[in-house]
């Protein structure tokens, strides 16, 4: 393949030192080789590491994955059509992993992160449906390159091919990548068909939710003739073991974590009429109580979904936040 160049886009992310990198690689969904869950199960979405993916599945003419997200481990790179809509080009994840996921795009806040994570970047690769489809053209879509569409009509883009893909976070920014483009010279033309790392550090780092939109030269009165898909595969955010905002002067413990049921919560100085509040990754609240003179207490998560969970204790304005991993 032709030699690509990433976008790099400028922007530090700021945060704490006491930071971790985490990858959702989708390997925890321990899906057998060659086999996909596409949300035939009606469940909507599915979580990997603690990140929420969206699916829509619609139940009419048999039931078919209408979009969202949907993870992977099929190995073919050669089928050409529809029916081979679960595979990605490189014949595998990232790294040559077994896992990955398959997205269309049609949905709004696909993906969630944790509530305190900040968002990193990820790895992108074609679909083997939607890079087959652009390289040699098939009965709906163009062959890029050619001056032609797929009726062999003069289409009047010279040639110069692309498909984009944007990546909007909650604000106002985004983020372009571009899966295949041939507006430059025959020599700089390419489609990717290894993964590719795209960098998401340069939209707004409170954001927790993505979507993403594509874009393609090759359109008809239907919207795109360019096959909709993409693979995406270890997503990467970052949390603090230790969060904190105008920070409480009392400093508290947790133990263990990550847990599978209960969690004690040491407070190792003097705190009275302080509150605690337990939120899961989307914000919700699950617990709250007063803190009036106790040196420890228990928390029960036994009844809690595995994930990560944020305990937040306070007193007056000021706060301490804790991370927890139920597992």
């Amino acid at each position: 393949m032709k030699k690509k160049q990433l976008l790099l886009l400028a922007g530090i992310l700021s945060f704490s030192a006491n930071s971790q990198t985490n990858v959702t690689d989708f390997e925890d969904l321990s899906l057998p080789i060659n086999s996909f869950w596409d949300g035939s199960d009606l469940s909507g979405q599915f979580t990997s590491n603690s990140v929420v993916f969206q699916n829509k599945y619609d139940t009419s003419f048999g039931g078919y994955w209408a979009a969202g997200a949907t993870y992977s481990s099929m190995t073919d790179d050669t089928t050409v059509g529809y029916g081979n809509l679960f595979s990605c080009i490189a014949g595998s994840g990232y790294n040559a992993s077994s896992t990955y996921a398959v997205i269309n795009p049609q949905m709004d806040s696909l993906i969630t992160i944790p509530n305190y994570g900040r968002l990193k970047g990820f790895w992108v690769n074609n679909s083997t449906y939607t890079y087959l489809s652009m390289r040699d053209g098939d009965a709906f879509a163009k062959k890029f390159g050619d001056t032609l569409d797929a009726n062999g009509m003069n289409d009047g883009t010279n040639g110069a091919d692309f498909l984009k893909l944007t990546v909007y976070g909650e604000y106002t920014d985004s983020v372009e990548f571009y899966l295949a483009d041939f507006r430059g010279s025959a020599l700089t033309d390419y489609l990717i068909d290894d993964w590719t790392y795209v960098s998401l550090t340069g939209l707004n780092p409170n954001s927790k939710r993505l979507k993403f939109g594509l874009t393609s030269s090759d359109n008809g009165s239907f919207g795109m003739n360019t096959p909709g898909f993409f693979c995406i595969d270890n997503l990467e955010y970052e949390t603090s073991l230790s969060l904190s905002s105008d920070e409480l002067n009392a400093s508290f413990s947790v133990f263990p974590n990550p847990t599978t049921a209960q969690v004690n919560v040491r407070i190792d100085s003097e705190l009275t009429n302080g509150l605690f509040t337990v939120t899961d990754i989307s914000g919700r609240q699950i617990m709250s109580g007063i803190i009036k003179e106790l040196s420890s207490f228990t928390l029960d998560f036994s009844e809690q979904s595995n994930g990560v969970y944020f305990l937040t204790i306070s007193q007056g304005n000021a706060t301490r936040t804790q991370r927890i991993v139920k597992q």
